[in-house]
């Protein structure tokens, strides 16, 4: 049986008694604190660190997201069987004079055959009828928990974590046929491109480039080491947007555009990179672009350069790929991600090598 979390996340309490303990928990604190919960977060993983690890940033998160978290560390594989809970709340005062907005978070420790009461688990302490969002943190089961994820309104994933991506995709996109109609899969790693796609968007609403779509000859993708798989969802959001399709034959891996040209593509390895993609260039024959990471401040600088003396400079927001301000951005944004998918299946192929 695993030993209690080395930093503590609350009040030990028996499940029985959770309700009962977070009602003491609230009667007991000041007229200064006010409980607040806009959606259920689930948290998932079987790390041995995971109570540890997420404790804090539950904490963090909770001052400008306000929750009823369930962090669950599970471990399967454990010789005896055993439930382990805690209660605390995560307080933060958001504007001067006014009062604490207080979310709860609720702690599981499940192990040996007790993993399997997940489903149970989350359904018994959710919060209403808010929506359940649920964090699976490292590698999905084979085999769904089909009872789990047809509650499910969000399920969010890091694929960043993953050591076999096109096996987990296929599962991720099985798990997503399972849910209900309002349901959706995010990806975490997706959620950290989202400025970036922005940023090399705007490359294509300059006229001088806009006219030479047809014409991308050569893409170069650098990226932080292991953050190959960042590199090829942003490949794939490229190649879907663009209607390229994947030629694997002839020993090579290239696109083929509309035009039924040729389009070239590199993913390298940054070594000192200062983001996990630190730059997207494109070469259009006679024109360049090409946006990168500035190694000082929140930026990206997007630059174009086409015969004639026709250049274009331009600075856009990078956002921060702390995973605090990742996650409050896709619970604060909580859309469908229709392009995820497209991007996905544009570059399906390379993932058995990522």
């Amino acid at each position: 049986m695993n030993s209690a979390p080395a930093i503590s996340p609350g009040l030990p309490v028996e499940v029985g008694e959770i309700d009962r303990q977070l009602g003491r928990l609230w009667e007991q604190s000041d007229a200064g604190k006010v409980r607040a919960s806009l959606v259920n977060l689930v948290i998932y993983s079987e790390a041995p660190d995971a109570i540890a690890a997420n404790t804090p940033l539950l904490s963090e998160i909770a001052s400008d997201h306000a929750f009823r978290a369930l962090l669950v560390q599970a471990d399967p594989k454990a010789n005896q069987s055993g439930v382990h809970a805690w209660i605390t709340a995560h307080c933060h005062l958001r504007e001067a004079g006014k009062k604490e907005i207080c979310s709860e978070q609720i702690t599981f420790q499940l192990d040996g055959p007790a993993a399997g009461r997940l489903p149970s688990i989350v359904f018994s302490h959710l919060d209403s009828d808010l929506p359940l969002y649920l964090w699976w943190q490292g590698e999905l089961h084979a085999e769904p928990e089909l009872q789990l994820w047809r509650w499910v309104d969000r399920l969010i994933v890091d694929s960043a974590d993953w050591s076999r991506p096109a096996t987990q995709f296929r599962i991720l996109r099985e798990i997503t046929t399972l849910g209900h109609r309002r349901s959706g899969a995010c990806d975490l790693n997706w959620t950290r491109i989202f400025n970036l796609r922005y940023a090399v968007a705007q490359v294509f609403d300059l006229p001088a480039a806009r006219e030479r779509l047809g014409k991308i000859g050569h893409v170069v993708i650098s990226h932080a080491p292991g953050r190959s798989l960042t590199a090829l969802e942003l490949l794939g959001w490229i190649a879907s947007r663009l209607g390229w399709k994947l030629d694997t034959g002839g020993g090579q891996a290239v696109f083929r555009r509309p035009d039924h040209g040729i389009a070239h593509f590199e993913i390298q390895e940054h070594e000192h990179s200062v983001s996990c993609i630190d730059s997207v260039k494109f070469s259009f024959g006679d024109a360049a672009a090409e946006v990168r990471r500035e190694r000082t401040g929140d930026f990206y600088l997007l630059e174009f350069n086409a015969p004639g003396g026709e250049t274009f400079s331009q600075l856009l927001p990078a956002g921060r790929e702390k995973m605090s301000d990742v996650l409050l951005s896709e619970l604060s944004r909580g859309s469908r991600h229709p392009l995820f998918w497209p991007a996905i299946d544009a570059i399906e192929p390379l993932l058995a090598d990522a």
